[in-house]
C-alpha cells in the first residue's frame, strides 16, 4: 500500500530540509603544501575541498540584546569607577594615618603630650552637641536613649564587678 502525503506536508518537509534563505557555506580546504583552512569562500585553485557545510549567519542582535549589552557595559563602568573611588579613599586614609603618625612623633620629640580623651568624655561631648542642635527635634524617648548610652559608655567596668 502506498502512503499518500498531503501537498502541504510535503512542502513543509522540503522547506525544513532546505537551507534557509541567506544561508552561507563553509568550506574546508587543504592546500598543496598541506595547510588546512576553513573559510566562507570556495577553495582556491590548487587546493582540495575536503567538505562543504551550510552555515546560517548569526542574526543581528535584537534591541533587547543591545540594551542588555549596554547595561552590562554601564554596570562595569560603574564598578570600575567605584573601585577607583575606594582605592583613592584608602590612599587618602593611609596618607592621613602617616601624617598623624609623623605629627605624633614630632610632638613626642618636642616633649609635647597629645591630649587624650576617654570614651566617656567623647560620649558626653556628643550628647551635648546633639542636644544643642534644635533642628534635630529629638523626642524625649530619643533623648533618654542618648542619655542611657552615655551612662553605659561611662560606666566603670571595675565598679560593675564589685
Amino acid at each position: 500500500m502506498r502512503a499518500v502525503w498531503p501537498m502541504g506536508l510535503c512542502a513543509a518537509l522540503l522547506a525544513a530540509s532546505a537551507p534557509p534563505a541567506g544561508a552561507e557555506a563553509l568550506y574546508k580546504c587543504t592546500s598543496a603544501q598541506g595547510a588546512v583552512s576553513i573559510q566562507s569562500e570556495p577553495c582556491p585553485k590548487g587546493s582540495t575541498q575536503d567538505w562543504k557545510r551550510e552555515a546560517d549567519p548569526e542574526p543581528a542582535p535584537t534591541p533587547e540584546e543591545l540594551a542588555a549589552r549596554a547595561a552590562l557595559v554601564d554596570a562595569e563602568a560603574r564598578r570600575v569607577a567605584e573601585t577607583a573611588r575606594l582605592a583613592e579613599e584608602a590612599r587618602l586614609a593611609a596618607e592621613a594615618r602617616r601624617a598623624a603618625e609623623a605629627q605624633r612623633r614630632a610632638d613626642e620629640a618636642a616633649g609635647r603630650r597629645p591630649e587624650r580623651t576617654s570614651d566617656c568624655t567623647r560620649a558626653h561631648d556628643f550628647n551635648d552637641a546633639a542636644l544643642a542642635m534644635d533642628w534635630l527635634e529629638l523626642s524625649e524617648t530619643q533623648k533618654r536613649r542618648l542619655y542611657d548610652w552615655v551612662v553605659e559608655t561611662c560606666r566603670d567596668p571595675e565598679a560593675a564587678s564589685l
